[in-house]
């Protein structure tokens, strides 16, 4: 006669109900990204007498709604132990897009080109981790080289010039806002809410999970796949936004975003090895970065320097989340500290 029937141990520890990270931790994170943020405002605004005017706070919020509309869903990757180099590649193939098919398709055609293309990378992108499982730094990273050789080879390196797309860009909201820092401003909200519950316990607990078994459930391969996508479109989002913006689908466009938000969700609380992030604390990161880079701008500093400034912060941030644990067979989840 058989014994009772036990339940496998690790499972059971890898999606047991996740511990919340110290509240000491995030307090802290918080406190010194608005010290920064205050100490950087207090520097500039006595160097510069148009850096608190209220036409500038405005341009600096617009800045950053693009790359706050990519930086939700990669702190919910980053959750759970993941990243997606391939944001700012994917922003300019989809305004390349948009911009090469409207002729022929109309404005409407041009938009569902575009987002198929961004569709396609997202699901690219899913399908080498979860399917196939590539390391998500170097599938993400082939599919940033695919999507900006794509970029560049669509138009043959040129800017293509679009006529009759500048609402979605370029539309005043209210009090000289743009029409995407009030979508950016929704969505923040939206995610703040749900990184709070059920999904963001979810992103949190599969980040936990050690590395070698962490998409071995099928829910977990799903959840990565479809925040993959999520990804993929928001950078197609950004990219139609650009598009609107400059009246053309541009190579160039989205240079540099990955290292952007990379750097505000690591400086945000996030964690490379998965289980921790914060919506909040990745938005914060992100209000240093510009309001930096926009008090350079001010003071007339090259914007080489505002690059040079994300790098750094980047290399910082680095080290605060220290080096990846080892990982065994027995090792436990990723720890929260």
């Amino acid at each position: 006669m058989s014994g009772p029937v036990t339940e496998t141990p690790h499972r059971r520890t890898a999606h047991h109900e996740p511990h919340r990270p110290p509240l000491r931790r995030v307090v802290v994170t918080r406190a010194a990204l608005i010290v920064a943020t205050v100490a950087a405002c207090v520097v500039f605004a006595t160097s510069s007498p148009y850096f608190l005017s209220a036409n500038n706070l405005v341009n600096l919020l617009n800045d950053l709604a693009l790359a706050g509309i990519v930086a939700i869903p990669a702190t919910f990757l980053m959750m759970t132990g993941h990243i997606d180099l391939s944001v700012g590649g994917t922003a300019a193939f989809t305004g390349v897009l948009l911009a090469a098919s409207a002729p022929s398709y109309g404005i409407f055609g041009g938009l569902v080109v575009a987002v198929i293309g961004g569709l396609v990378v997202g699901l690219l992108n899913g399908a080498l981790v979860t399917i196939g499982r590539v390391n998500n730094v170097a599938s993400t990273f082939a599919t940033m080289a695919l999507t900006r050789g794509l970029a560049y080879l669509i138009p043959s390196g040129l800017a293509i010039v679009l006529l009759g797309f500048r609402a979605l860009g370029n539309t005043e909201a209210f009090w000289g806002i743009a029409l995407p820092t009030v979508i950016f401003g929704a969505l923040a909200v939206i995610a703040a809410l749900i990184s709070r519950g059920p999904a963001g316990r979810r992103a949190r607990t599969i980040g936990r999970v050690p590395r070698e078994r962490r998409l071995a459930l099928r829910s977990e391969r799903r959840w990565v796949f479809g925040l993959y996508v999520g990804s993929a479109l928001a950078a197609t989002l950004v990219g139609l936004i650009r598009t609107s913006q400059l009246g053309t689908g541009l190579p160039s466009a989205g240079l540099g975003m990955e290292l952007t938000v990379v750097t505000a969700v690591l400086l945000g609380g996030g964690h490379l090895a998965g289980g921790r992030g914060s919506v909040g604390g990745t938005l914060l990161a992100l209000l240093l970065i510009y309001t930096i880079n926009n008090g350079l701008s001010l003071a007339n500093v090259t914007a080489y320097a505002g690059q040079v400034f994300t790098a750094a912060l980047l290399v910082i941030a680095l080290v605060i989340d220290g080096p990846l644990p080892r990982r065994g067979p027995s090792a436990s989840s990723d720890p929260v500290g």
